[in-house]
Protein backbone atom coordinates (compact mmCIF):
# COMPACT_ATOMS: atom_id res chain seq x y z
CA UNK A 1 0.00 0.00 0.00
CA UNK A 2 1.01 3.36 -0.88
CA UNK A 3 0.01 6.49 1.03
CA UNK A 4 1.03 9.73 2.50
CA UNK A 5 3.32 10.92 -0.89
CA UNK A 6 3.60 14.26 0.75
CA UNK A 7 6.97 15.51 -0.74
CA UNK A 8 7.01 13.39 -3.84
CA UNK A 9 7.51 15.70 -6.71
CA UNK A 10 9.48 13.75 -9.25
CA UNK A 11 7.56 13.44 -12.64
CA UNK A 12 7.80 11.90 -15.47
CA UNK A 13 7.00 12.12 -19.71
CA UNK A 14 3.74 11.38 -20.74
CA UNK A 15 0.39 12.82 -22.42
CA UNK A 16 -1.87 15.71 -20.84
CA UNK A 17 -5.10 13.55 -19.85
CA UNK A 18 -8.20 15.04 -19.86
CA UNK A 19 -10.55 15.59 -17.34
CA UNK A 20 -14.02 14.03 -16.89
CA UNK A 21 -16.74 14.39 -15.11
CA UNK A 22 -19.44 12.51 -12.73
CA UNK A 23 -22.34 13.43 -10.08
CA UNK A 24 -21.04 14.45 -6.94
CA UNK A 25 -22.07 14.71 -3.98
CA UNK A 26 -23.36 18.83 -3.23
CA UNK A 27 -20.67 20.63 -1.55
CA UNK A 28 -18.35 23.60 -2.66
CA UNK A 29 -14.81 23.95 -3.40
CA UNK A 30 -14.50 27.16 -5.38
CA UNK A 31 -11.98 28.91 -2.95
CA UNK A 32 -8.69 27.16 -1.09
CA UNK A 33 -10.40 24.96 1.63
CA UNK A 34 -9.93 26.43 5.27
CA UNK A 35 -7.52 25.02 7.64
CA UNK A 36 -7.05 25.52 11.26
CA UNK A 37 -4.11 25.17 13.26
CA UNK A 38 -2.89 21.79 14.55
CA UNK A 39 0.40 21.71 16.00
CA UNK A 40 1.76 18.22 15.78
CA UNK A 41 2.38 15.70 18.30
CA UNK A 42 3.55 11.96 18.48
CA UNK A 43 1.56 9.30 18.61
CA UNK A 44 0.48 8.17 22.48
CA UNK A 45 3.05 5.01 23.06
CA UNK A 46 1.57 1.55 21.18
CA UNK A 47 -0.65 3.59 18.61
CA UNK A 48 -0.40 3.20 14.70
CA UNK A 49 2.73 5.90 13.78
CA UNK A 50 1.04 6.18 10.23
CA UNK A 51 -1.92 5.98 8.38
CA UNK A 52 -0.89 2.59 6.98
CA UNK A 53 -0.63 1.12 10.01
CA UNK A 54 -3.83 2.29 11.17
CA UNK A 55 -5.55 0.74 8.62
CA UNK A 56 -3.14 -2.28 9.12
CA UNK A 57 -4.38 -2.59 12.69
CA UNK A 58 -8.24 -2.39 11.38
CA UNK A 59 -7.07 -5.60 8.88
CA UNK A 60 -7.49 -2.98 5.80
CA UNK A 61 -5.36 -3.65 2.80
CA UNK A 62 -4.90 -1.49 -0.06
CA UNK A 63 -4.53 -1.71 -3.78
CA UNK A 64 -3.05 1.04 -5.77
CA UNK A 65 -5.14 1.58 -8.82
CA UNK A 66 -4.69 3.54 -12.12
CA UNK A 67 -7.79 6.33 -12.69
CA UNK A 68 -8.68 5.09 -15.59
CA UNK A 69 -9.22 1.54 -13.70
CA UNK A 70 -11.09 2.49 -10.84
CA UNK A 71 -14.56 1.72 -11.72
CA UNK A 72 -17.42 4.30 -10.90
CA UNK A 73 -14.61 6.90 -9.38
CA UNK A 74 -13.74 9.97 -11.27
CA UNK A 75 -11.15 12.12 -9.96
CA UNK A 76 -10.30 15.44 -12.01
CA UNK A 77 -8.12 18.60 -11.46
CA UNK A 78 -7.71 22.25 -13.63
CA UNK A 79 -4.32 21.74 -15.48
CA UNK A 80 -3.67 24.98 -16.44
CA UNK A 81 -1.90 26.92 -19.02
CA UNK A 82 1.58 26.06 -19.29
CA UNK A 83 1.06 22.77 -17.06
CA UNK A 84 0.45 19.02 -18.42
CA UNK A 85 -1.42 16.14 -16.21
CA UNK A 86 1.00 12.72 -16.79
CA UNK A 87 1.62 9.25 -15.47
CA UNK A 88 4.66 7.54 -14.88
CA UNK A 89 5.27 4.79 -17.50
CA UNK A 90 8.04 3.30 -14.96
CA UNK A 91 5.39 2.23 -12.39
CA UNK A 92 2.40 0.61 -12.58
CA UNK A 93 0.76 2.22 -9.44
CA UNK A 94 -0.86 4.66 -11.24
CA UNK A 95 0.39 7.78 -9.48
CA UNK A 96 -0.09 10.66 -11.42
CA UNK A 97 1.62 14.39 -11.79
CA UNK A 98 0.46 17.67 -12.57
CA UNK A 99 3.34 19.76 -13.47
CA UNK A 100 4.73 22.96 -15.30
CA UNK A 101 5.52 21.81 -19.02
CA UNK A 102 9.17 20.31 -18.97
CA UNK A 103 10.11 20.68 -15.23
CA UNK A 104 9.96 17.33 -14.30
CA UNK A 105 11.67 16.39 -10.51
CA UNK A 106 11.10 19.96 -10.09
CA UNK A 107 8.85 22.15 -7.88
CA UNK A 108 6.10 22.71 -8.11
CA UNK A 109 4.78 19.85 -8.36
CA UNK A 110 1.26 18.33 -8.10
CA UNK A 111 0.42 14.15 -7.15
CA UNK A 112 -2.26 12.04 -7.53
CA UNK A 113 -3.09 8.94 -6.79
CA UNK A 114 -6.29 6.03 -5.60
CA UNK A 115 -6.09 3.46 -3.48
CA UNK A 116 -8.59 0.57 -3.61
CA UNK A 117 -9.14 -0.26 0.07
CA UNK A 118 -10.40 -3.49 0.68
CA UNK A 119 -11.97 -4.37 4.28
CA UNK A 120 -14.80 -3.18 6.32
CA UNK A 121 -14.40 -0.48 8.32
CA UNK A 122 -16.07 3.01 9.34
CA UNK A 123 -14.22 6.00 7.25
CA UNK A 124 -15.46 8.51 9.20
CA UNK A 125 -13.58 6.85 11.96
CA UNK A 126 -10.57 6.30 9.87
CA UNK A 127 -10.31 9.18 8.59
CA UNK A 128 -9.37 10.78 11.95
CA UNK A 129 -6.27 9.46 11.10
CA UNK A 130 -5.57 9.63 7.73
CA UNK A 131 -3.18 13.21 9.14
CA UNK A 132 -0.96 10.91 10.77
CA UNK A 133 1.77 11.23 8.33
CA UNK A 134 0.06 13.37 5.66
CA UNK A 135 2.83 15.45 5.55
CA UNK A 136 6.88 15.29 5.77
CA UNK A 137 8.43 14.61 9.48
CA UNK A 138 9.34 17.81 10.91
CA UNK A 139 7.06 19.84 8.88
CA UNK A 140 5.99 24.01 11.16
CA UNK A 141 2.90 26.17 10.61
CA UNK A 142 1.08 22.73 10.55
CA UNK A 143 -2.85 23.44 9.99
CA UNK A 144 -5.52 21.09 9.00
CA UNK A 145 -9.25 19.92 8.24
CA UNK A 146 -11.58 17.23 8.90
CA UNK A 147 -14.74 18.97 6.90
CA UNK A 148 -16.29 16.68 4.61
CA UNK A 149 -15.01 16.82 1.21
CA UNK A 150 -17.36 16.78 -2.33
CA UNK A 151 -19.65 15.19 0.37
CA UNK A 152 -16.78 12.67 1.22
CA UNK A 153 -15.17 11.93 4.68
CA UNK A 154 -11.68 13.86 4.25
CA UNK A 155 -8.84 15.48 5.88
CA UNK A 156 -6.62 17.85 4.51
CA UNK A 157 -3.15 18.84 5.86
CA UNK A 158 -0.67 22.02 5.43
CA UNK A 159 2.87 23.01 6.85
CA UNK A 160 6.16 23.97 5.67
CA UNK A 161 9.72 22.20 6.01
CA UNK A 162 13.30 23.90 5.23
CA UNK A 163 12.64 25.90 1.84
CA UNK A 164 9.23 23.98 0.91
CA UNK A 165 5.43 24.11 1.83
CA UNK A 166 3.62 20.25 1.52
CA UNK A 167 -0.18 20.14 1.28
CA UNK A 168 -2.09 16.99 1.57
CA UNK A 169 -5.58 15.57 0.91
CA UNK A 170 -7.22 12.74 1.71
CA UNK A 171 -10.63 11.58 0.51
CA UNK A 172 -12.29 8.06 1.44
CA UNK A 173 -15.11 7.85 -1.24
CA UNK A 174 -17.40 4.30 -1.30
CA UNK A 175 -18.35 3.73 -4.94
CA UNK A 176 -21.74 2.17 -4.47
CA UNK A 177 -22.34 0.36 -8.50
CA UNK A 178 -18.71 -1.23 -8.16
CA UNK A 179 -18.71 -2.09 -4.20
CA UNK A 180 -15.29 -0.52 -3.48
CA UNK A 181 -14.15 1.94 -1.78
CA UNK A 182 -11.39 4.42 -2.74
CA UNK A 183 -8.80 6.42 -0.77
CA UNK A 184 -8.03 9.29 -2.77
CA UNK A 185 -5.05 11.88 -2.39
CA UNK A 186 -3.73 14.84 -3.98
CA UNK A 187 -0.33 16.09 -2.73
CA UNK A 188 1.31 19.57 -3.68
CA UNK A 189 5.06 20.81 -2.79
CA UNK A 190 6.22 23.82 -3.90
CA UNK A 191 8.82 26.51 -2.93
CA UNK A 192 8.22 28.43 0.57
CA UNK A 193 8.35 31.58 -1.32
CA UNK A 194 6.05 30.14 -3.74
CA UNK A 195 2.91 29.09 -1.82
CA UNK A 196 -0.43 27.68 -2.78
CA UNK A 197 -2.25 30.81 -1.76
CA UNK A 198 0.08 33.29 -4.16
CA UNK A 199 0.52 30.71 -7.03
CA UNK A 200 -2.76 31.45 -9.11
CA UNK A 201 -2.07 28.06 -10.97
CA UNK A 202 -1.45 26.11 -7.92
CA UNK A 203 -4.77 27.98 -6.19
CA UNK A 204 -6.95 26.71 -9.45
CA UNK A 205 -5.73 23.13 -9.05
CA UNK A 206 -6.62 22.83 -5.40
CA UNK A 207 -9.78 24.65 -4.89
CA UNK A 208 -10.75 22.99 -8.29
CA UNK A 209 -9.70 19.30 -7.13
CA UNK A 210 -13.06 17.25 -8.19
CA UNK A 211 -13.79 13.89 -6.58
CA UNK A 212 -16.94 12.53 -7.91
CA UNK A 213 -18.75 8.49 -8.19
CA UNK A 214 -21.20 7.24 -10.32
Amino acid sequence: MVLAVAGCHAGAGGSEASSSSSTTPTSSTASLPALTPAPPAPPPAGQPATFRDYLASINVTGQPTPFDKATGLSVTVPVPDGWARTGDPMFSTGIEYVQPTGSAGSLPSVTLMAIRLIGDFDPREAIKHANLDALPPGCTDVTESFDDYDGFPSAAAQGTLANAEHYSRIVLADVPSASARYLVQMTVTTKSDQPIAQSPPLSEIVSGFKVAVS
